[in-house]
């Protein structure tokens, strides 16, 4: 098993992120171009990871009332995530994505190639979230 988290101040409150985050329909705009996902029903969606040759269904539970975002691939528990918008000083939030990877995934081994292009994913999604939120704000 292998957790990956990351984490970045935004430049809105929490409320004006997790307005962008939590709807399914603009995850396009924030994720990095090697994973797309889009909406394909009401708390599901339906991602392709071209580099890991990865094409499944999902579910995503959006929770507002936590600032929450969570999801996990249909029928297998080897993935998992959520991202978590919290409250910081007024203008200003953060944003924590966390990933969990089990079963026999490369990414499971926490180091080398893969373990470091999903850092690198993760980094990159968070910084497309900030300038979404910047040029909403």
């Amino acid at each position: 098993m292998a957790e990956f988290e990351a984490e970045r101040r935004m430049p809105a409150d929490a409320e004006q992120v997790f307005a962008i985050v939590g709807d399914l329909d603009r995850l396009g705009e924030w994720m990095p171009p090697p994973i797309g996902v889009r909406p394909t029903d009401d708390g599901e969606v339906h991602a392709d990871v071209e580099p890991r040759g990865v094409h499944a269904d999902g579910l995503v539970g959006v929770r507002p009332e936590q600032l929450r975002l969570e999801w996990g691939s249909e029928g297998s528990p080897d993935y998992a995530g959520w991202l978590q918008v919290e409250h910081a000083e007024p203008g200003h939030s953060s944003a924590v994505m966390h990933l969990s990877f089990l079963g026999d995934q490369p990414e499971t081994r926490r180091h080398g190639d893969a373990a470091d292009e999903v850092r690198g994913w993760l980094d990159d999604a968070l910084g497309r979230l900030e300038r979404v939120v910047a040029d909403a704000s």
